[in-house]
């Protein structure tokens, strides 16, 4: 009989916002042989217990208040030295796009919270080990995110956005309200107001105005999605 063998000296911080599910995972890890190092529900605290204790490997909580799972995994991801990063997500949250916006913010794993132990244990074993996990979906579903990531164009400003985000923060720049943004692209005014708030953990700020000065700092008002400069 094969003997199991814990990953000795694997150093995990959780950054994960309910205290049920943060329970597990420490008990799951640490039953493991894991060393979870620190544990918090804020984002900062978070950061700088990375920052201190230089795990190997954090998990983020892509449902922490106010979508700030995005920016905490690009925040993280340009420490020195970076973390692996494990993006966590409930399965009615879970969808292609929320996992290619993880990729591009550099996480190297993503999990449902509903996964098994030994999933949540293989998946910090392969990340830790520089392998690429992402859940539960089959080759071919991955087969078509992985070009869809290919597509990507990095010198755009903001890459974590989609092309429609962008279309909004682009708008969003010149100072237009919710309701010309939805005129504009002929959708909601809720569905303009769920995309801002999307927009914003991506891009790292906490509101409209500090959007609207980071994209034109970005050239962004001048700039359509994979267009390059708007026509005058």
């Amino acid at each position: 009989m094969a003997e199991v063998v814990h990953d000795v000296g694997v150093r995990v911080v959780i950054i994960e916002s309910i205290p049920l599910v943060m329970g597990g995972l420490r008990s799951a890890l640490e039953a493991d042989g894991i060393s979870v190092v620190a544990g918090t529900r804020d984002p900062q605290a978070g950061a700088r217990a990375v920052r201190e204790e230089q795990p190997e490997v954090v998990l983020v909580d892509l449902d922490l208040p106010g979508g700030a799972g995005i920016g905490l995994l690009q925040q993280l991801r340009r420490q020195n030295p970076a973390p692996q990063l494990i993006a966590m997500v409930s399965p009615d949250h879970d969808d292609d796009n929320l996992l290619l916006s993880t990729l591009i913010a550099g996480a190297t794993g993503y999990l449902l919270k509903s996964t098994e132990t030994a999933d949540l244990l293989r998946t910090v074993r392969a990340v830790q080990r520089g392998y690429v996990t992402l859940g539960p979906r089959s080759g071919s579903e991955l087969f078509v995110l992985l070009r869809r990531l290919a597509e990507v164009d990095e010198t755009l400003p903001f890459p974590a956005l989609t092309n429609r985000e962008r279309d909004v923060l682009r708008l969003v720049s010149l100072g237009y309200g919710n309701r010309r943004i939805a005129q504009e692209l002929f959708i909601s005014e809720k569905t303009v107001r769920n995309y801002v708030s999307a927009i914003l953990p991506k891009i790292n700020v906490s509101n409209r105005l500090e959007a609207i000065v980071s994209a034109r700092l970005n050239g962004l008002e001048t700039t359509y999605p994979g267009t390059g400069p708007a026509a005058v």
